[in-house]
């Protein structure tokens, strides 16, 4: 036990040592390889950091005063950052946890070993004596009991956020708050672009604000929007039950005020602008998937037709996946999904952007990270960005507690 305690606290020291490193020298020219041990070295510090934790409720010997502020240290700093995110932009706040980091843990210490005899490892003499105390292990186990769902509920709000941010670029954010969606004004010359992150189901008010958007000169709004003009599936399905089942509204209800246009009409001389987008359908259609996409949509449709119950649909529907979708299918299904419909998406765009001053692409947040870098790719620099809540938790946390 003395042996992880000290490596723990070693290795603490050292992710101290190496984080003011790598952020000072990042305000001169940031130094690649000097990042990657940082994070190698992070990543280790916070792998024994759970085992220490546990060890706290068997070896009374470790003192408690020490460890727990240091482990909560290495949680607390991420999560602060995250839920207040204008510390997570702040190049004094990385510094500052990161000096505290270094120079905190060898005054604490301090407290364990001899005046003589100075170190950053607690001492042989420190774990003389019985390790096992019953009242130790009760204490502890009972305090575990309330603390950890709240920890285990906030870590993965924190873990969803971070693989969000990771596959939308940024254009979702999961906060103790709830789900914000983000919304990106471009330009290129006088023409201007919109792109909305969208979800299927959300609040009523942040589907009323999406929509509230003014047009400025020509302007369309390039909708989203699967059709099936060929009948592909036998079992279709909307989100209105999801939205139901939530005490939310569905995106379906999401809608533009303007005309509405189809191909033809996008592809037409453009007519003077009357402050009145238009809005195209700018999608695919299902007859345009592969087989295995088609068996899987129609298996949802299935599955959420069998039973009134959201929870029990998913459920079934997670064990027929289990059993049917391979890596293989599960790459189909996504390149339908997502790339071969952004592809489309960005056909139309090309097009609207010989005819209209104003494009707005108000698509599922998953999409907007392959055309976040169409758009890039055309020539279009971002402005500004705003974000909206698009399903509030505590909202919705307090309507289940009446």
């Amino acid at each position: 036990m003395r042996n992880l305690a000290n490596v723990f606290l070693i290795l603490f020291f050292a992710d101290g040592f190496l984080s003011v490193l790598d952020e000072l020298s990042s305000l001169v020219a940031p130094v690649a390889p000097l990042a990657m041990f940082r994070f190698q070295v992070a990543n280790s510090v916070l792998l024994l950091a759970i085992p220490l934790y546990l060890c706290l409720g068997i070896d009374r010997r470790l003192p408690k005063k020490l460890f727990i502020p240091l482990i909560a240290f290495l949680f607390v700093s991420p999560l602060a950052a995250w839920a207040f995110p204008v510390l997570s932009d702040s190049r004094l706040y990385a510094v500052a946890m990161s000096l505290v980091q270094l120079c905190v843990p060898p005054l604490m210490i301090a407290r364990y070993r001899d005046a003589k005899d100075p170190g950053l490892t607690l001492p042989d003499w420190r774990f003389e004596g019985p390790y096992f105390g019953v009242r130790n292990t009760l204490v502890f186990a009972g305090v575990n009991l309330v603390f950890l769902p709240v920890l285990l509920a906030t870590l993965t709000l924190f873990l969803a956020d971070g693989w969000a941010q990771g596959n939308t670029a940024g254009f979702i954010r999961v906060t103790p708050r709830g789900l914000y969606l983000a919304e990106r004004v471009y330009r290129r010359g006088d023409q201007t672009l919109r792109l909305t992150g969208m979800v299927h189901v959300g609040e009523k008010g942040y589907y009323e604000d999406v929509a509230r958007v003014p047009a400025q000169g020509r302007t369309v709004v390039l909708a989203e929007g699967v059709t099936d003009k060929k009948g592909a599936l036998q079992h279709h399905f909307d989100y209105r039950g999801v939205a139901s089942f939530l005490g939310l509204a569905s995106q379906q209800k999401l809608l533009f005020p303007g005309r509405v246009i189809d191909e033809k009409g996008l592809r037409t001389p453009a007519k003077p602008a009357d402050n009145q987008p238009d809005i195209l359908v700018a999608d695919t259609d299902l007859s345009a998937f592969r087989p295995e996409t088609l068996r899987f949509l129609d298996q949802v449709g299935k599955e959420l037709g069998r039973t009134p119950s959201f929870a029990e649909a998913a459920l079934n529907l997670n064990r027929w996946a289990e059993r049917n979708v391979t890596p293989e299918m599960q790459e189909v299904i996504m390149d339908d999904i997502l790339t071969r419909r952004n592809e489309v998406l960005l056909g139309y765009l090309d097009e609207g952007l010989k005819k209209y001053d104003t494009i707005l692409i108000p698509w599922g947040a998953l999409h907007m990270k392959g055309i976040e870098a169409g758009v890039l790719k055309r020539g279009f620099v971002l402005q500004k960005e705003q974000r909206r809540l698009a399903i509030d938790l505590k909202r919705m946390l307090l309507e289940q507690a009446r």
